[in-house]
C-alpha cells in the first residue's frame, strides 16, 4: 500500500513538472515570436522593405535572432540644438563691424535712407527737365535761327549720329570705370558746349559741340536707368515693398519731371520769339 502511495505521487509529481516545463516552453515561444514581430516591424517600412541600418539578420534558420539598432531609425529632430550634447547648437551670426561690412561690399541702412532716396531721386528728375528746357528749345529751333547753309540741321545730324555709335560702345566702358554717380554728372555736362555755342553758331562751334553732346547722351541715359533702378531695390526693402512696383513708379516720376521740359522749352521759345516780333524799330537818322 505505502509502494502504491509513492509510485502515485511519483507519476503526479512528473506530471506537474512536464507541465510546468511546457508552460514555459510554451511561454519562451511566444515571447520569441512576439520580439520577432516587433523586429520585423521596426526593421521594415510600410512597403515590408527593411531599413537602413534597423535589423541584422544572423541566422537563416526560423529560430533566427534579430539585433535591433537604433542610432538610425530613432533620429528625431525635435531635440537638436537644446544644448543637451545631441545635436548641435545653432549660435546666432555675429552682426559685421563697418570695416567688415565695407570689404565684403554690403552696407548698413537706417530708416531715415528711404527720405534721402525720395530726395535723389526728384533731384536727378528736375535736374534733367531743367537741362532738357534748355536743350530741346533750342534743338526745336535750329532749322530757324541757323538756317545759314543749313547750320543747325548739320548741328542735329551731328549730334544724332555721334550718339548711335556713343549707344554702343562708350555706356558700359565710362559707367564701369566712373561709377553710376558720376558718369551721370559728367555726362549731363556734355550738354554745355552746344548750348553755350548757340551765342556763336558757326559749323566749327555748332558741330564739335553737338558731336561732343551725342558721345555724353549715352551714358547719361545708361547710368540714369541704372540708377533709378539700383535705388528702387534699396528703397523696396527698406519699405518693404514689391521692388517692380517701386521702379515703374520712380520711373514714372522721372519721365513726368522730364516730358514736362518740352513744354517749358516752347514756352520759352514762344516768349522770345514774341519778345523780338513785336520789337520797336528805332530810327537811328
Amino acid at each position: 500500500m505505502t509502494r502504491n502511495i509513492k509510485t502515485l505521487d511519483l507519476v503526479r509529481g512528473s506530471r506537474w513538472k512536464q507541465k510546468r516545463n511546457d508552460d514555459v516552453t510554451n511561454r519562451i515561444e511566444e515571447e520569441q515570436a512576439s520580439g520577432q514581430d516587433m523586429t520585423a516591424s521596426m526593421g521594415n517600412n510600410a512597403d515590408g522593405e527593411p531599413r537602413n541600418g534597423s535589423a541584422n539578420k544572423t541566422d537563416a534558420n526560423a529560430d533566427s535572432v534579430y539585433t535591433v539598432s537604433v542610432t538610425g531609425a530613432y533620429d528625431n529632430d525635435g531635440f537638436k540644438g537644446d544644448g543637451d550634447g545631441v545635436g548641435n547648437i545653432v549660435k546666432k551670426p555675429r552682426e559685421l563691424t563697418d570695416e567688415e561690412a565695407s570689404q565684403q561690399g554690403k552696407f548698413k541702412l537706417s530708416p531715415r535712407e528711404k527720405w534721402r532716396i525720395l530726395k535723389n531721386v526728384s533731384a536727378v528728375s528736375f535736374a534733367f527737365m531743367i537741362q532738357f528746357t534748355a536743350f530741346q528749345g533750342t534743338a526745336n529751333l535750329q532749322s530757324s535761327i541757323n538756317a545759314k547753309d543749313g547750320l543747325g540741321t548739320v548741328s542735329l545730324s551731328a549730334i544724332y549720329a555721334a550718339l548711335v555709335v556713343s549707344c554702343i560702345f562708350v555706356p558700359t566702358f565710362v559707367i564701369k570705370r566712373l561709377t553710376v554717380k558720376w558718369t551721370l554728372c559728367l555726362s549731363m555736362l556734355c550738354y554745355a558746349p552746344y548750348i553755350g555755342s548757340q551765342f556763336y553758331p558757326r559749323f566749327y562751334t555748332l558741330v564739335p559741340a553737338g558731336v561732343i553732346l551725342g558721345i555724353g547722351a549715352a551714358p547719361m541715359w545708361a547710368s540714369k536707368a541704372t540708377y533709378l533702378t539700383q535705388v528702387a531695390g534699396v528703397y523696396a526693402k527698406l519699405t518693404d515693398q514689391a521692388v517692380d512696383g517701386i521702379i515703374v513708379r520712380f520711373f514714372g516720376f522721372f519721365f513726368l519731371a522730364w516730358q514736362t521740359a518740352e513744354l517749358w522749352g516752347n514756352l520759352i521759345s514762344s516768349l522770345g520769339k514774341s519778345t523780338l516780333a513785336f520789337r520797336p524799330i528805332i530810327n537811328t537818322n
